[in-house]
């Protein structure tokens, strides 16, 4: 049995399906894994030139930050990817009450997704919408403010790790776990990578990425930083793969098993109280059986 084959069993789904790509288009209470983010604009610092200290840019604009903890954070410029799983979900930051109002994470955005505010997709409509002018302004406006968000679990090494000072510090040479949040500006770029595996039929586990990036321009002339990936080398799978994609499916479990557990908080509110003692006397039964 191949291995590959062997992981799915074990998995009880496709690997495809496992990772993300099998054709389907606040605070947390979980273990952290290490995250990794495109940065818009460089660090600027003091360096000494012939005896003067000059002011420059120490980290490059474009540079993928990397944290481990609170006081463990590096930046790497290119650093290499391999992909074990991609999600999606429908996310909106809620500068009222300072908190991130997000869905579940699924393989796809056709559906009804429960997040943690207690509603559907953060209210914003499911489906497709034929004629975008027959919306209202205000459904309109909503719609816009929800992003939708791509995030990818795998793992990193880079070599080039700096500081924020832009010193030189340890590299990444064993195989890190991280997750990443895709910001919109870099999601064609990671369907456009990940489209022309697929073409050639082979999945993301089975091949590293180099990151880097490219500049973009707002129409006020700001700038900011767009990912690339760029071909890196078809990889083997190895038994270990298996535990390190199980992990992953646990953290995504558990993720979006906290989000539907704030889901049910916020509807217990909507049950009557009579309503509530007849599911009391259903469990009951059940607990009796």
């Amino acid at each position: 049995m191949s291995t590959e084959l062997a992981i799915a069993n074990d998995l009880g789904m496709s690997l495809a399906e496992a990772i993300g790509v099998s054709g389907s288009g606040g605070d947390t209470k979980s273990v952290a894994l290490p995250r990794i983010n495109l940065t818009h604009n460089g660090i600027m610092g003091n360096i000494e030139v012939n005896g003067k200290t000059v002011k420059t840019e120490v980290v490059p604009a474009g540079s993928y930050k990397i944290t481990r903890g609170e006081d463990n954070v590096v930046y790497s410029v290119n650093p290499s990817i391999r992909i074990f799983a991609v999600r999606q979900q429908w996310s909106k930051w809620n500068s009222a009450e300072e908190i991130m109002m997000k869905t579940v994470m699924s393989t796809d955005l056709k559906g009804d997704l429960k997040d943690n505010m207690g509603t559907f997709n953060l209210g914003r409509p499911s489906g497709y919408i034929e004629d975008w002018n027959s919306v209202p302004e205000k459904t309109k406006d909503l719609i816009r403010s929800i992003k939708r968000k791509k995030i990818v679990f795998g793992m990193l090494t880079a070599n080039d790790c700096i500081d924020e000072q832009g010193n030189p510090v340890e590299t990444i040479s064993e195989p890190m776990p991280f997750v990443y949040e895709v910001s919109p500006s870099s999601t064609k770029a990671l369907d456009n990578a990940l489209g022309s595996l697929t073409r050639k039929n082979i999945l993301p586990i089975q091949y590293t990425f180099n990151l880097g990036a490219e500049e973009g321009t707002l129409p006020n002339g700001n700038t900011y930083a767009i990912m690339k990936l760029n071909a890196g080398d078809k990889v083997d799978i190895t038994p270990e793969d298996q535990d390190t994609l199980k992990h992953f499916m646990e953290y995504i479990e558990y993720q979006n098993a906290y989000i539907l557990s704030q889901w049910d908080e916020k509807n217990q509110e909507t049950i009557s109280e009579a309503d509530a003692d007849i599911v009391a006397e259903f469990v009951n039964v059940e607990e009796a059986d």
